[in-house]
């Protein structure tokens, strides 16, 4: 009886964490204003995230070096930075990239990074890291929806007469995905675009000291071909029919047929991407604090009976 109930609330509670997930996707496409600024949320959402974090980064190398980045390449850095995912994803597929044929991305994302940076300018408070923190701890969940729609509209575009040289396999999308998510974090730092002179320096990721800040540092690299696998399965694409095969040679048969509506689909990865978010969130931020504080309470305690 209490297995049974258990079992009942956690479905309940999956099913309406999924039906909240269709609501935040289908709302983020939505445009900000119909008239003031009627662009995609989604993609607003992505252009002031990328931008206060190549404002934190921009502010450090400053400091460090002494020398401030001009309009330039500081207008121009966070562009690599937000649009390498595409630029990499469409050169694989030998597709145009929207921005050389549509003033929408230009408008979007110069806009969103000027008026942050004016407003981070005359509010600094804003790229402290304590705000930062609360930020990234709060948007996880929106971070990881965007960064969902992202990853499955670039494997979207995979057909099998694109490229012609490219085989649509289920490696395709997740090199696909992996790309989409992390291209332009991974090409800006490898440039170091936030500095005043750009040089070739090792990926981040690739000088990682330990395991554990390595699996951290490279999620948004296996995050985004997590989305593309979990998508592609979800959704019933047929490049994934081996993995849905093999499913349902471990479980019901009926895994071979059974396929969710896209948006259905993207929400799953969502939630599922949510939770890595989520997970990096807690350590980057939070689990060096709560180590120290068990660490400050077992000196308090140590120090008492020594006192005894």
């Amino acid at each position: 009886m209490t297995m049974s109930m258990s079992m009942s609330t956690i479905t309940h509670i999956v099913q309406a964490t999924l039906a909240h997930l269709i609501q935040g996707m289908r709302l983020i496409a939505q445009p900000v204003h119909q008239t003031f600024f009627p662009y995609p949320i989604a993609a607003t959402v992505h252009a002031a995230r990328v931008s206060l974090a190549y404002q934190v980064n921009a502010r450090s190398a400053a400091r460090a070096t002494g020398v401030g980045i001009q309009w330039g390449p500081y207008v121009v850095g966070y562009l690599v930075m937000t649009w390498g995912g595409t630029l990499w994803t469409h050169h694989i597929l030998q597709i145009p990239p929207p921005m050389l044929y549509s003033t929408t991305p230009w408008i979007i994302y110069t806009s969103t990074h000027i008026i942050l940076t004016f407003l981070t300018a005359l509010f600094p408070i804003v790229l402290d890291n304590e705000i930062i923190k609360v930020l990234d701890t709060v948007l996880f969940p929106l971070d990881a929806m965007v960064r969902t729609g992202t990853v499955t509209s670039a494997v979207g575009l995979i057909a099998p007469t694109t490229p012609p040289a490219l085989a649509p396999t289920a490696l395709t999308h997740l090199l696909i995905g992996a790309l989409a998510s992390s291209g332009g974090t991974l090409t800006a730092s490898t440039l170091s675009t936030w500095s005043a002179t750009w040089s070739l320096t090792t990926p981040p990721i690739l000088r990682a000291p330990t395991l554990l800040a390595f699996v951290l540092g490279s999620m948004d690299v296996w995050g985004g071909a997590l989305v593309a696998a979990v998508y592609g399965v979800a959704s019933g694409r047929e490049e994934f029919k081996g993995v849905r095969g093999a499913l349902g040679a471990l479980g019901s048969k009926d895994v071979k047929e059974w396929r969710m509506e896209d948006l259905e689909a993207r929400a799953v990865a969502a939630g599922l991407l949510a939770v890595c978010f989520g997970v990096r969130v807690y350590w980057m931020h939070w689990a060096g604090k709560a180590r120290f504080e068990r660490e400050r309470v077992r000196g308090v305690k140590s120090e008492k009976e020594k006192t005894k």
